[in-house]
């Protein structure tokens, strides 16, 4: 008996040691996590991503901005919104004295002229660390953990991003830049307008859009416009003119550029007798013409959105953008959107206007800014931001709902068909000298084919 209980004894020591040794165990092992996930020797270090752009306001981009934060709390995003008038100037001036953005916001069609000098190209691949909090035992710990992240490929965009945007921003394999959304060019109408000339729906080509104006329009004796059917024709009182004419050169099958060749002044290639950039301005500038049956729309007239929201236009062709203006001017019009006529119905072509977020090539944080703009580029992370800004998507994704949605369809629909061109080194340059092209139309100071030879000679000296 007493044999026995020295036995248990000897146990019972046992047992406590065992016990105690792997409480020293969990122990070590609870200072080891707290050690290897939290200690400054694999923290990493802090970085702030610095943001410029011209149209989104900071509250577009939060949601993005916080849910990026929360798995990377070492990363902080500060976004700045700058005027368009200043914007280019600044960023030059930015990146001269160390102050720049590290990610930047430009028109899709500066990217060929940036690219060299002004943006980082996307890596093959980023590496991030991303911050989880767990609880070990009674305490709350956080672990980090880097990872190495597959940057997107030229294939990816191609197979989840609309077609105009692979065009965009892929050159020779690389991507320059991701956009968040895009816009394309519709037709507003004034539905009382067209109730009152008979016209129970806009038209969906141009034949019949040439005839609505003409139902629409009314001149009186000393041949002023006292009701305009439609603002095309001028320049400088119709936002976007350039873009409108551009459009309907597309659509006309106008070959805008060939590798580093401007041919919008060139015949067909399957036609050399038939310029379709020629019949292109002609009909645009007829508009605009006292001797021509469609006449609708001078030079003297107002600016065609103000024109518009006051009730006094049947049609106005602007972006998704230009309707908030309308709103804040119109008198209480009833409008609605619709999509562009077509030259063919059954092969629909539109015209895209969208800005790009890309990194600028003097960085020192090209992998967390290229990180975040693909984080930001997923299908759950973007929607709020299309949200916010009324937007269409440029993943495809997305599309199918828009599509869906009568509040969203006419732009996701011409989403799919949009295109656009590289106006060269300098598309600012280039829209004027468009500008010039149509006044010299409307002028009589040049033939429709000598203008259009003028602007193309002049275009390819800045391409």
């Amino acid at each position: 008996m007493e044999k026995l209980m020295s036995n248990n004894n000897g146990l019972s020591k046992i047992i406590i040691i065992l016990l105690f040794s792997f409480i020293g165990i969990v122990i070590g092992g609870v200072i080891f996590i707290i050690i290897g996930s939290g200690g400054n020797t694999l923290t990493p270090k802090a970085v702030t991503i610095k943001i410029w752009g011209v149209w989104d306001d900071t509250s577009d981009l939060q949601s993005l901005f916080n849910s990026y934060k929360s798995a990377h709390p070492y990363i902080t995003i500060k976004y700045t919104k700058i005027r368009f008038e200043e914007y280019g100037d600044l960023l030059l001036k930015g990146w001269a004295t160390d102050t720049g953005p590290d990610i930047y916001a430009i028109p899709s069609s500066w990217i060929t002229n940036y690219k060299t000098d002004f943006i980082t190209p996307l890596p093959k691949s980023t590496k991030v660390a991303y911050f989880e909090t767990k609880k070990v035992l009674f305490k709350t710990e956080t672990e980090i953990t880097v990872k190495t992240e597959k940057s997107f490929t030229a294939s990816d965009i191609k197979n989840n991003f609309i077609d105009v945007v692979y065009g965009d921003i892929v050159r020779d394999g690389a991507i320059y830049g991701l956009p968040f959304g895009i816009d394309t060019l519709v037709m507003y109408y004034n539905r009382e307008l067209l109730n009152q000339a008979s016209l129970a729906q806009p038209p969906i080509d141009w034949n019949g859009f040439t005839a609505a104006v003409n139902r629409l329009t009314i001149i009186d004796d000393q041949n002023d416009i006292i009701r305009a059917g439609t603002s095309l024709g001028t320049n400088a009182n119709i936002p976007r003119a350039v873009d409108i004419l551009t459009l309907l050169m597309l659509q006309n099958g106008t070959t805008m550029t060939a590798g580093k060749t401007i041919t919008f002044q060139r015949p067909s290639s399957g036609d050399s007798s038939y310029f379709p950039g020629q019949i292109a301005l002609q009909f645009y500038t007829d508009f605009a013409l006292p001797r021509k049956s469609v006449y609708t729309w001078n030079d003297q007239m107002p600016n065609a959105l103000d024109h518009f929201a006051e009730g006094k236009l049947g049609f106005f062709f602007g972006y998704r953008f230009n309707e908030p203006e309308i709103q804040s001017k119109s008198r209480g019009v009833d409008y609605d959107i619709a999509a562009v006529p077509q030259v063919n119905t059954s092969q629909a072509v539109n015209y895209s206007n969208y800005w790009v977020y890309t990194v600028a090539g003097k960085t020192s944080n090209a992998n967390e800014a290229w990180n975040f703009l693909q984080y930001a580029s997923q299908p759950k992370r973007i929607q709020p931001y299309l949200t916010s800004t009324n937007q269409t998507s440029v993943l495809r994704a997305l599309l199918n709902e828009q599509l869906a949605d009568p509040a969203t369809s006419v732009f996701a629909q011409q989403a799919l068909t949009a295109k656009s061109w590289y106006q060269g080194r300098n598309p600012e340059e280039a829209e004027n000298i468009f500008g010039e092209m149509i006044e010299a139309v409307l002028n009589e100071t040049d033939t429709v084919a000598s203008a259009i030879n003028t602007a193309a000679q002049k275009i390819q000296q800045g391409y």
